[in-house]
Order: C-alpha cells, then sequence, then structure tokens
C-alpha cells in the first residue's frame, strides 16, 4: 500500500523502550541519547518515505507484563508506527507475545537467537557469533579449561549458557560449575563461595547491569580476581565504569562493539556523539550502539519496503543493508554479520585485545 499524501505529511512515530528501572536501567540513559542522535541525523537527511522521525521514550525496565501494559498505552495515546526494543529477552517474549501481527518491532541487543516472528526483528548478536573465536582464544591464550558458568536467571542467561557449554567443550574444555542470580538479588554470598570451591580458572558470566556490577565487586573483594578470569559478552562501558577500576584484574569481554574501537565508522559516530552532547554525555557501549544502529535499520526497512505494512517490511527484511556504527550492515539469513572483538578491561576502559573472525565452530 503507497503511503497517501495525508500520511506522509504526519510525523513517523516510533516508540522507543528502553529500561530505566531495574537492573538493566545502568545503560537507559546511553540509549536514549544515541537513539535521539541517530533520529536526528535521519531527519535531517532524506528523512523515511518522507517523514520526520519522533521518538516517544517508554520505561522498558522491570517486570514484563507492566511493561507490555505501558507500552499499549503509549500506542493507543500517541499512534505509534513501531517500536524500537533495547531491554531484557523476557520483555521481548512479552512484548512479542502481545504485539506480533499488529505493530513492527525492531529489537536490537544481543540476545540468544531464535527470533523468526513475522513483524518482530531482531537485530543483535547471538551466542553462536559472540564467543565461539572468544573462548577458542581465552582458551589458547590464557591456559584456562575449567569454567564456571554464572548468569542471571531468565531466557536469555540459561539460553546462552548451552551455547556456551557446547563451545567449550568442543575445546576439550571442562563445566565445573554453574549458578543463576535472580534479578536483583542482593545476597550472593553463597555464589562466591560455590566459585572458590569449585576449581574453576575461568569465569563465564552472563549477569545484568547492576548485578553484574555487584557480582564483580564482590568476585574482587574475595580476591578470586588473581586467580581466576572472567570473561563476559555483556559488560558493556556504563557496567565497567560502575564496576570499578579496583575490581576489573583479568575481566574479558567480547562483542561487536566497544567504545575504544579506532575504526573510522566508530569515530565519526563517536565526534557526532560528542558534537551533539558534549564529553560528558552518557558513555556509549555494546547495548546503546544498537540503538542507534536499530533507528538506522528500521529507516533503511521502511525505504526498501516502499511503506510500514507488516507484510512489506517483512519482505523487505533479507538481504537489507543500513548504516550502523559498525560498519555497513547487511541482512544474511536473518540476522547480520558484524566482526567480534576481544576487549580486556583496563580499570574503567577497555582495551582491544584482538579482532576475532569466524574460525571456531560449535560441536552439535
Amino acid at each position: 500500500m503507497q503511503q497517501t499524501r495525508q500520511n506522509k505529511s504526519k510525523p513517523l512515530r516510533l516508540g522507543l523502550l528502553v529500561p530505566f528501572h531495574g537492573s538493566d536501567a545502568i545503560w537507559g540513559p546511553s540509549c536514549q541519547y544515541s537513539a535521539v542522535l541517530a533520529a536526528a541525523e535521519i531527519n535531517r537527511g532524506k528523512q523515511v518515505l518522507g517523514r520526520e522521525i519522533e521518538l516517544f521514550a517508554l520505561d522498558a525496565g522491570g517486570d514484563p507484563a507492566d511493561v507490555v501494559a505501558r507500552c499499549w498505552q503509549l500506542v493507543r495515546d500517541n499512534q505509534i508506527n513501531a517500536l524500537i526494543g533495547v531491554h531484557l529477552s523476557s520483555v521481548r517474549v512479552a512484548l512479542r507475545n502481545a504485539f506480533a501481527g499488529i505493530i513492527p518491532y525492531v529489537f536490537a541487543p544481543l540476545y540468544e537467537g531464535g527470533e523468526t516472528t513475522p513483524g518482530v526483528f531482531a537485530i543483535g548478536d547471538t551466542p553462536q557469533q559472540q564467543f565461539p573465536a572468544a573462548i577458542e582464544w581465552i582458551m589458547q591464550h590464557r591456559g584456562v579449561n575449567k569454567w564456571h558458568i554464572v548468569g542471571n536467571d531468565y531466557i536469555w542467561p540459561r539460553a546462552t549458557h548451552e551455547t556456551v557449554r557446547q563451545i567449550i567443550q568442543s575445546h576439550g574444555g571442562e563445566v565445573v560449575g554453574e549458578d543463576y542470580l535472580s534479578l536483583g538479588q542482593v545476597d550472593i554470598s553463597t555464589m562466591i563461595e560455590r566459585i572458590e570451591a569449585s576449581d574453576a580458572d575461568v569465569i563465564f558470566e552472563s549477569l545484568v547491569g547492576s548485578d553484574c556490577v555487584l557480582f564483580n565487586r564482590a568476585f574482587s573483594t574475595a580476591v578470586l580476581d588473581k586467580k581466576i578470569l572472567r570473561l563476559s559478552g555483556s559488560v558493556e562501558e556504563n557496567t565497567l565504569l560502575g564496576i570499578g577500576t579496583q575490581h576489573t584484574r583479568n575481566l574479558y569481554c567480547t562483542a561487536s562493539y566497544f567504545n575504544a574501537l579506532t575504526t573510522p565508522e566508530n569515530r565519526a559516530f563517536m565526534d557526532q556523539y560528542r558534537a551533539a552532547y558534549g564529553h560528558s554525555a552518557p558513555i556509549q557501549g555494546v547495548l546503546s550502539q544498537s540503538c542507534y544502529d536499530a533507528i538506522h535499520f528500521f529507516a533503511a526497512l521502511a525505504e526498501r519496503a516502499g511503506d510500514l505494512s507488516l507484510r512489506s517490511l517483512t519482505s523487505a527484511f533479507e538481504g537489507l543493508t543500513y548504516h550502523s556504527v559498525r560498519g555497513q550492515q547487511l541482512i544474511t539469513s536473518g540476522k547480520s554479520n558484524p566482526t567480534m572483538y576481544l576487549a580486556e578491561a583496563d580499570g574503567v576502559h577497555f582495551n582491544i585485545v584482538t579482532s576475532l573472525q569466524e574460525k571456531s565452530k560449535i560441536v552439535t
């Protein structure tokens, strides 16, 4: 269906679903800033189907059912055309169940994979992309073999750990322990004791925001950081700042984006970001970067589709190219395929250790 002249005169209204309370709220402001930057860039250009983007922010933190209720009100009251989400996968599942087939929904951050619901566009990195080469590198270059896995108790960590376990075992490693924290759990002393007793030499962690901060501080306070490495796929820069300089020794992270990248694309992004907001603006990391990318992704998707119908958008998804902080991205087999990097914490900054190509395969 072609856009009517009346629709073209109306702004394109996007619901920006990012957390402002709960364990994941630590990256909410960074997401909001990067989304506004992306929308401003598009609005200065050719816009989207001749329409200027307007963003309507909504708190996507906390109980998934509450997020759905807030989102229904946002959509009804403001005639929202599409949803852009950077939040927990448990919230994604609830929103998908509520809005699939009704309104386009872009889920941007790294996640456990497998999202194929029509009208839901999950463009984030999956465990099969993030972890094979990083785990292989850690085992080969740091001489570790015994892994203790820790994560929050919901869909993303549990599904991710199934893949991670396969990768570890395919390289001759051993998983000697596995523990989960409820979101917002404060008492983690028993977990720390089990890790110390497990004889692990490396931790794989899938912990969210403030829970990740709490765990890593307790881990270091117990002086486990002297003898046990840590590898994560979700310690972005806001979380690293929260953990603090004295608690980040032997902490590694693998992701498709780090603030420290010196690629031309990231240099241009950071120059634009600082010009817009100044040097004291919330720091950018892999989760807030995905929010920026999601705005550009949806703009490119709508332009390719020619209208905002779910049928047209779904048809335009495969083979789409879109602007990204990580360089131009191409959707193939339902996902983008960015370069992964391994970084090591140096106080509250990341140093890029290596660029990881797809050289490891999962044994199934």
